[in-house]
């Protein structure tokens, strides 16, 4: 665990790391994309030839056996749930930055973007469990707060298990809101729970990797060590059979990622460690603009 002083020097810098793009997104990107998405019952009225049926109270209707129809309003603020993946395979970095630095960094960016928004912002932290649930509230300072929780966390060695942290979520979670799944997806692609949260809020998955879980160099035998299950191997990365195994490992991953998506009906980005963290956000950002308007 970290002590103090050191804490309040990470968290400074990432903030510092942040702020431009945090300003940039909270005056385009973030609101534009985000703002408005959510409507809130508020009344009902009785039904009028010429409105669209899905709109209908259909209990009210079993009551009264007159149909009413749901009057909504939009909602004024966005609620902000972060689930962040604490599982062991995060640690993993060949550069200066680790899976796990990167989602801190991105932690910052959403929840100072949310504060400056004046939308309130919580965390949920889970790996094969919940690790804790931090109740959405407004504020720079309670951002801030979530990001020290993110980076002063001990290292986990257990596998990430999506169905345990979206249960608590629909357990604590009673209005809709904009969920943002942040992992780096490396658990089995399948969620009894997931359909049901997309239909129910706006989630958006952000996938972070290291471009070494893609493309290996060639640098003879090397021992690799499993951060989930502690299982050490020694390796030849020279190999012409263990390079095109794999190769065909790193395919057949990223298609039951993008198959888990798109089943799921999930918007997913994809940030490296290596990335300059404003390109990949820019340009999911934008995407989701141009659906949208459509």
């Amino acid at each position: 665990m970290e002590n103090v002083h050191s804490l309040f020097k990470r968290v400074k810098k990432i903030e510092l790391s942040t702020r431009k793009l945090v300003s940039q997104l909270v005056s385009g990107d973030y609101s534009s994309t985000f703002k408005g998405r959510g409507m809130e019952f508020t009344d009902l009225r009785p039904y009028i030839e010429g409105d669209d049926p899905k709109t209908i109270d259909w209990n009210v209707f079993a009551r009264t056996r007159s149909p009413f129809v749901k009057i909504f309003t939009e909602e004024r603020e966005l609620l902000v749930i972060m689930l962040v993946d604490l599982s062991g395979s995060l640690r993993f970095g060949s550069l200066n930055l680790t899976k796990a630095d990167r989602l801190a960094e991105v932690t910052a960016v959403l929840a100072l973007s949310a504060a400056e928004s004046n939308d309130r912002v919580g965390m949920l932290t889970f790996s094969d469990i919940v690790h804790d649930y931090v109740p959405p509230a407004k504020g720079r300072k309670h951002a801030l707060a979530l990001v020290r929780k993110v980076i002063q966390l001990p290292e986990r060695q257990a596998p990430a298990n999506l169905d345990v942290a979206l249960s608590y979520l629909g357990r604590v979670l009673k209005r809709r809101a904009l969920l943002f799944i942040m992992s780096d997806f490396d658990f089995p692609m399948e969620s009894r729970l997931l359909s049901a949260a997309v239909g129910r809020h706006d989630v958006v998955g952000i996938h972070v990797f290291d471009p070494r879980e893609l493309h290996l160099p060639r640098m003879g035998k090397v021992l690799f060590r499993d951060p989930e299950t502690g299982r050490e191997r020694i390796v030849d990365t020279n190999s012409s059979s263990w390079r095109k195994n794999f190769h065909a490992k790193v395919v057949e991953s990223k298609k039951k990622r993008e198959d888990f998506c798109r089943d799921n009906m999930l918007d997913l980005v994809s940030i490296s460690t290596s990335d300059d963290l404003e390109i990949p956000l820019r340009r999911f950002f934008e995407l989701r603009k141009r659906r949208r308007r459509r």
